[in-house]
């Protein structure tokens, strides 16, 4: 019998809500609207608009919903209480959203960090699939470390949702976490428009959108100052992964996030493969996401496989 179950991920600018099906990890049935940020009714009525319309595709199919499984940018306790989304949702402090969702939708509701549940969706239903081990950074508005070993989140808890905030270079960048030279502060999309911004972009190209997505494609026409933008930003990236390789061990990396598109060409050049390895016979494979947005839907409905 089909086993669904709803999967929402809150994302920087959007927040995407999926019915899926456990059994096959397909998303049957999606929608997406842009993240409510200020107010925590909105945010609760839009949410709840879609998982009404999930639940009534379910119904017409004869199915029951497990429940719903929600990604959140911060660190969540196994009560469903979001501790704090370090004011990107203004709303979210000590929040009860698994009481609310249960209430409002007679539905169970489990929540975990959102990096960690993108990381399960790509272990379970992406590229991890075969993979003991899989370490997967998310590159978007901000830098998402999620871990899963043999299929499971590493640890009940979130702890190393701040693992993007390493030092890892002295220049003057500051970070939100109170560090400078820390790594998601130059490996987001905001980095490469720091890079960007110091080597003169504006001004030699105001015709072009300031996005990364931008310079990532005149690198690839082959303009010399995207690639210096892109070359420098490649290099704090690197130093990360190689430092992440130490760290966790794992046998395959995946980048997802919107920043990560525009890294497909460049791959080899991001795992330094002479240094120390963990053991001898130690290897890592690099990879991008297939699953894209879908990463998120697919590991916030997989809390309750």
């Amino acid at each position: 019998m089909k086993s669904l179950a709803i999967g929402i991920d809150i994302g920087g600018t959007r927040t995407k809500i999926g019915l899926v099906n456990l059994t096959t990890g397909q998303v049957e049935a999606m929608r997406v609207a842009p993240t409510e940020t200020e107010d925590g009714g909105r945010f609760l009525d839009e949410i709840g608009q879609a998982i009404r319309q999930l639940k009534g595709i379910a119904a017409s199919e004869g199915v029951t919903i497990n429940g719903v499984g929600i990604g959140v940018p911060g660190f969540v306790f196994t009560n469903g209480v979001v501790d704090s989304t370090y004011g990107f949702l203004k709303f979210m402090e000590d929040y009860p959203l698994a009481d609310f969702i249960q209430q409002q939708h007679g539905l169970p509701c489990l929540l975990d960090n959102d990096a960690r549940v993108v990381a399960l969706g790509e272990a379970l239903y992406g590229q991890g699939r075969g993979h003991n081990r899989v370490l997967v950074l998310t590159l978007g508005t901000g830098l998402g470390i999620g871990f899963v070993v043999n299929k499971k989140l590493d640890g009940r808890l979130p702890y190393g949702h701040m693992g993007g905030h390493l030092t890892i270079t002295t220049n003057d960048t500051v970070c939100y976490c109170g560090k400078t030279g820390c790594l998601e502060s130059l490996v987001s999309s905001g980095g490469v428009l720091l890079i960007a911004d110091r080597l003169g972009w504006p001004s030699r190209y105001p015709e072009l959108p300031r996005t990364a997505e931008a310079i990532f494609t005149q690198k690839q026409t082959g303009n010399p100052n995207a690639g210096a933008v892109v070359a420098e930003y490649m290099q704090y990236l690197k130093t990360g992964i190689d430092n992440y390789v130490n760290l966790y061990a794992p046998d395959l990396i995946v980048l997802g996030g919107g920043v990560a598109k525009g890294l497909r060409h460049d791959l080899d050049k991001l795992h330094n493969t002479h240094l120390l390895h963990a053991y001898k016979a130690y290897k890592t494979t690099l990879v991008l996401s297939e699953l894209e947005e879908q990463a998120g839907i697919l590991g916030s409905a997989a809390l309750f496989r």
